[in-house]
């Protein structure tokens, strides 16, 4: 796995709950992260929404993907330099600490809800269409899980057991 890699879950927890009734299309996709790879091993990044101080965090790739029905991992296509500046931007949002969205805003930065945090970080580097492009309930856009799977190519997936998805680092 590769930094900038997004990893789709589907889940049954509450929040997931509530992303699938928001899918695009498919709702399998309930939760996403981001893969970061540094110093410290291979990781994802992702809003826990934890309404106990739902903030940014870093997680092993077997420990996030651990209760998942579903796991999709995607490669935007990104060159070394895009690569970095998705990095860095990832990991200046974890020295951040940034706040979970319990409001589910694109438009109320510095606090980030799952596929914001995914969007803006592809945004870092021109590759996403758009917030024009992005359904809207009430005249606000919002990001859609399974919109994610849409901007790169499939590179692992399942119906897996959480040690195939371990397994794929």
């Amino acid at each position: 796995m590769q930094t900038g890699d997004i990893v789709l879950l589907g889940n049954d927890s509450a929040w997931g709950f509530v992303a699938r009734r928001f899918a695009d299309g498919d709702s399998r996709w309930s939760h996403a992260g981001m893969v970061i790879r540094d110093g410290d091993g291979v990781a994802v990044v992702h809003m826990d929404g934890s309404p106990l101080g739902g903030r940014i965090r870093r997680e092993s790739v077997a420990s996030f993907t651990s209760e998942a029905r579903h796991v999709k991992v995607v490669r935007p296509t990104f060159n070394p330099r895009q690569r970095a500046q998705v990095g860095g931007w990832l990991a200046d949002h974890l020295a951040k600490e940034t706040a979970f969205d319990t409001r589910f805003r694109l438009d109320d930065d510095p606090s980030l809800y799952c596929t914001e945090l995914v969007w803006r970080a592809l945004d870092q580097v021109a590759m996403t269409p758009g917030d024009d492009s992005l359904p809207r309930i009430a005249g606000r856009a919002y990001v859609p899980v399974d919109r994610l799977a849409t901007l790169g190519r499939v590179i692992g997936g399942r119906e897996w057991t959480s040690s195939v998805v371990a397994g794929a680092r």
